[in-house]
């Protein structure tokens, strides 16, 4: 049944992020971030649906990555980089002759940028992860060790300079509007307040747990002694701080090892000398 329920969020994230793309930013000559966007600019350029242009993309990106990292990482972005475009094309059938017209531009931003951001924050809610140009931001950090959002914000301001070249510079205006709305909420949703998540595990099953998180997700961590306070029973803590964006695979995978496991999780507002100790 919650699987069940997943894909159905997934469907219905595709489908709001299609549904903002072909409503709203295809028929205004507008761009949003990442891929979508690049999918978009293609489109104005050479005629070929948009869909069609980011599932390209979203292939190349993948198999690109996948010399990089791990293929399980670029795994949980197949998905999502697939249904994404294919719902673009078939959304772009029935929505092509409708003319949706909103009074004010400004609307027309503000609903685009919502609809997009959230349909993306659905699917990071749901452990799904979206977007290979947060893909490509993963690969950056893996190789360079330095993690941080500035890489996919560089490929949309090279995005923006091509839309204002290509169109004026008061797309470019609606379309940075756009894409700061859309990336504010998928951002929020993909890392939560911060960038980084402190887990604290006591489990039964201690040897299983410590392999997922060194070995599978290949993390560090730190094991306490502790006494419960009123079993008097003695147990041992793992503590741990991960990337936000891993949060879902570390939570879930912890249950499905062991479905009895004490879990707290919290905010890490910053992280000094990560591989420290």
């Amino acid at each position: 049944m919650k699987s069940f329920t997943r894909y159905l969020a997934l469907i219905f994230g595709c489908l709001l992020i299609a549904t903002g793309y072909n409503l709203f930013i295809i028929p205004n000559n507008l761009i949003t971030f990442g891929v979508d966007g690049l999918g978009a600019l293609l489109y104005y350029s050479n005629g070929l649906p948009a869909g069609v242009n980011i599932l390209i993309i979203n292939i190349i990106v993948i198999l690109t990555c996948s010399l990089f990292v791990d293929k399980n990482h670029i795994s949980d972005y197949i998905l999502s980089s697939i249904l994404i475009p294919v719902f673009i094309l078939i959304t772009n059938i029935f929505m092509h002759s409708i003319v949706f017209e909103l009074p004010e531009m400004m609307l027309v931003l503000i609903v685009a940028g919502v609809l997009i951001g959230y349909g993306y924050s659905i699917l990071y809610k749901q452990g799904y992860k979206a977007g290979t140009t947060f893909l490509i931001e993963d690969v950056i950090g893996h190789i360079t060790n330095v993690h941080s959002n500035i890489y996919s914000w560089f490929i949309d301001a090279i995005l923006l300079v091509i839309e204002l070249l290509q169109f004026n510079y008061m797309l470019a205006l609606y379309s940075l509007f756009i894409i700061v709305i859309a990336k504010y909420i998928t951002i929020k949703a993909r890392f939560g307040i911060n960038d980084s998540k402190m887990f604290y595990v006591i489990t039964s099953k201690e040897k299983e747990v410590k392999d997922y998180i060194i070995r599978v997700l290949g993390y560090e961590l730190t094991v306490l002694d502790v006494k419960g306070g009123f079993s008097k029973k003695q147990n041992q803590i793992f503590l741990c701080v991960i990337q936000s964006g891993d949060y879902y695979r570390l939570k879930e995978g912890i249950k499905s090892i062991d479905p009895g496991a004490f879990i707290a999780i919290t905010d890490t507002y910053d992280v000094i000398n990560r591989k420290a100790f």
